[in-house]
């Protein structure tokens, strides 16, 4: 399907994330193959006077909306990517639901034109597995085995459980995208040659594709104005492809602008009004106040203007962010947009830099 020089990159599945894929141009989306992961529905907020729902009032409504949604989400991500192929992950909605959700996110994407791989890990419960296999036969579209840290820690081979998790299933290395995540980047992610040799026949794989992230977790440490961090995850996958270690070079795989962890709790923060802009070997972070939307107009003139901004040109976010830099007394745009525009410069820098490997 792809070889090494393909991106991967790993979305929770919100309007943000739906228009960052939806603008970017054809010849990029033909290097991609994003990870989509669904994520539980925020419940409303209680008004003033109402009483505080429990956690499990929260989890209920949660899955009612989410209920309500599934079916509409094959659409979404068709209407957002077309027919190419895009990955499918449930495995952060609640357990009650992933089978449901799976199940029927495959079959209405199998009717409307859509390419959809259910992403299956080792750790799930076997009639899930046995369901996402099943789902994916129709079309023969495969399906994508997502090996975590802690499969390569556990007590258990982690070839042997994959070698089991094949006979069980009844499917072959050639039906299979396989990924190593190991989420936040950390020492472990720069011996890939050792995990590479724990892998049953690593070349058979349909492909095969290495994901970390190391984008922080929020910007409270950052100052107010012009910051930098280095895109670590980058780094370390474009260090040891070239490195002539490897069995197989894994394409790559992140988290874009966004920490590797998801957290709830996220969804109810106020964010300031900072942009994330991905360079090459680093991201430009200019941070602003909360509760302060105005800033982002101050700051995306002045990233407009510095030396390190692509153009606006290069793609849908940069536009975005020229625009709002040209009248600091115009529409402010709001969280959603920012997240847009951010994830969208970042999707089209990788797809560049992937492109221009040589």
């Amino acid at each position: 399907m792809f070889d090494y020089k393909h991106y991967v990159p790993t979305l929770k599945w919100k309007a943000s994330e739906y228009y960052a894929l939806k603008y970017l141009k054809e010849k990029e989306k033909n290097l991609i193959t994003p990870l989509i992961q669904l994520i539980m529905s925020k419940p409303k907020a209680s008004k003033k006077d109402e009483q505080l729902p429990t956690w499990e009032e929260q989890l209920k409504k949660s899955i009612e909306i989410l209920k309500i949604q599934i079916p509409q989400i094959p659409v979404e991500i068709f209407e957002s990517w077309g027919s190419s192929p895009a990955f499918v992950d449930v495995g952060l909605i609640d357990a009650s639901l992933r089978k449901e959700a799976i199940t029927e996110i495959i079959k209405t994407g199998n009717i409307i034109g859509a390419t959809l791989i259910p992403v299956v890990n080792l750790s799930s419960d076997k009639s899930i597995q046995s369901a996402m296999v099943s789902v994916s036969k129709e079309k023969q579209s495969g399906i994508c085995l997502r090996l975590f840290r802690s499969d390569f820690n556990s007590d258990i081979n982690v070839g042997d459980k994959v070698k089991q998790f094949l006979i069980d299933q009844d499917v072959e290395e050639s039906e299979i995208d396989l990924l190593i995540d190991f989420q936040i980047l950390d020492d472990g992610c720069s011996r890939l040659h050792n995990l590479c040799e724990q892998i049953p026949n690593l070349l058979k794989w349909r492909t095969f594709t290495f994901a970390c992230g190391s984008f922080p977790v929020d910007l409270t440490s950052f100052v107010l104005g012009v910051n930098y961090v280095a895109r670590h995850d980058w780094k370390n996958w474009f260090t040891q492809i070239k490195s002539s270690k490897l069995k197989r070079n894994p394409s790559f795989s992140d988290y874009t602008i966004q920490h590797p962890i998801y957290n709830e709790s996220f969804q109810s923060f106020s964010p300031s009004a900072s942009i994330r802009y991905t360079l090459n070997d680093k991201w430009l972070v200019m941070r602003g106040q909360k509760n302060k939307h105005i800033q982002y107009l101050a700051n995306a003139r002045l990233l407009s203007q510095h030396s390190d901004f692509f153009g606006a040109k290069f793609s849908f976010g940069d536009k975005y962010i020229a625009d709002k830099g040209t009248n600091l007394k115009g529409k402010t745009g709001n969280p959603m947009t920012w997240l847009i525009a951010g994830i969208n410069h970042h999707l089209a820098c990788t797809v560049k830099q992937i492109a221009n490997l040589s």
